[in-house]
């Protein structure tokens, strides 16, 4: 990731605008197998769906480390997009059901915030390195990535599946009907704290795709990509760790409250600021993902029916890769035509008007069971 805008760009020769459209049209993949991985994932196991992503996601990144053009990035992000999208879901809910279990399901907001350090810390720490090795050899970072998910197809072939009740996978549209209006109509307090949730999730993601060519147009040498993706990605892990203590002392609702100010702070310091400096207020977007995702993924398992986890996760995660479907793109084409600052400004209001109305949503509906 800390290299991957930059190849798109140097090696392969694509336009801002093709690199959105390429990361739309993964956003769509993802949104076609999205909800049904998470649905089947309920039924034939959690488990047993972590080792065949983890194979299909060592073959795209194999893909990847081929490509020659955007025919090739394509076909890998279709393969890995198939590949995420049968851990979305299924992860958080093995490790909601496995602490459910064993009788620590009020631990769930903690051990998410470890999952979340210990998965940025990686992160990290790998950015760091990313650099170096894309200067010795531009493809070698999607090598060592596609000999990761090998090792993560051992990981997941340990794993011990919990206890719990398994759906019939007979009748399965009308299972699928049962429960989009469970969601949208039944439980719409578990509608508004998703929206939310892919509300605030947006508003971290959309500068992903755009900071490391932002840094390199403010003046910055490409070798520091991989340092401004690793501090990026610790502060994320440093804010997640202490997220579940923060909430637990000030409320939910404050707590998100703070997230909205970061955002509306993070936007207009890289709108405005025309230097590297820009580049610090994208740590303010880091640190706010980090924030708000442990305590509010508590809030959202707390409401979601056991059997269908997996399914209700999925389904939040395809509305969230749907939506990029569209705005990914949208924001590429603006700033191929305007320019990253002013986009930027405009996005980042969007953002904290959308989150605010989000937020509002919520206590309307009976507010946060954390607060």
């Amino acid at each position: 990731m800390a290299i991957l805008t930059v190849f798109y760009r140097q090696s392969l020769g694509m336009t801002m605008a093709e690199i959105m459209l390429v990361q739309g049209g993964f956003g769509l993949v993802m949104a076609l197998f999205e909800f049904p991985s998470g649905y089947l994932a309920d039924r034939i196991g959690y488990r047993r769906t972590l080792v065949i992503a983890a194979i299909l996601n060592a073959i795209g990144w194999s893909l990847y480390a081929r490509a020659d053009g955007i025919g090739g990035v394509i076909l890998g992000e279709a393969v890995l997009g198939v590949g995420l999208s049968l851990i979305s879901g299924s992860d958080a809910a093995l490790l909601y059901e496995s602490l459910k279990e064993t009788g620590r399901e009020l631990d769930y907001g903690k051990w998410s915030g470890r999952v979340r350090f210990w998965g940025q810390l990686g992160e990290g720490s790998a950015a760091l390195v990313a650099g170096v090795m894309f200067a010795y050899w531009a493809r070698l970072p999607f090598v060592i990535e596609a000999a990761i998910w090998v090792i993560n197809l051992g990981v997941a072939w340990l794993l011990v599946e919990p206890k719990r009740y398994r759906p019939s996978l007979r009748g399965n549209w009308s299972q699928i009907k049962r429960m989009v209006r469970y969601v949208s109509c039944e439980a719409s307090r578990l509608g508004a704290v998703m929206v939310l949730t892919i509300l605030l999730g947006m508003s971290s993601f959309v500068p992903v795709w755009t900071v490391q060519l932002y840094a390199i147009d403010a003046g910055m040498d490409a070798s520091w990509l991989g340092v401004v993706w690793a501090v990026a990605n610790y502060s994320v892990a440093l804010s997640s760790v202490f997220a579940t203590r923060l909430c637990d002392r000030i409320g939910l609702l404050r707590l998100l409250i703070v997230c909205v100010v970061l955002i509306a702070v993070g936007y207009a310091g890289m709108g405005l600021v025309h230097s590297l400096w820009g580049v610090g207020f994208y740590l303010v977007l880091t640190t706010m993902r980090g924030l708000f995702g442990p305590p509010l993924s508590h809030e959202e398992q707390r409401l979601i029916p056991s059997a269908d986890r997996a399914g209700f996760l999925s389904l939040r995660s395809l509305t969230f890769r749907g939506s990029f479907l569209v705005i990914g793109p949208l924001v590429g084409f603006s700033i191929d035509g305007y320019g990253q600052h002013v986009v930027l400004l405009v996005v980042g209001a969007v953002m904290v008007t959308s989150c605010l109305a989000a937020m509002v949503s919520v206590r309307r509906q009976g507010g946060f069971e954390a607060s």
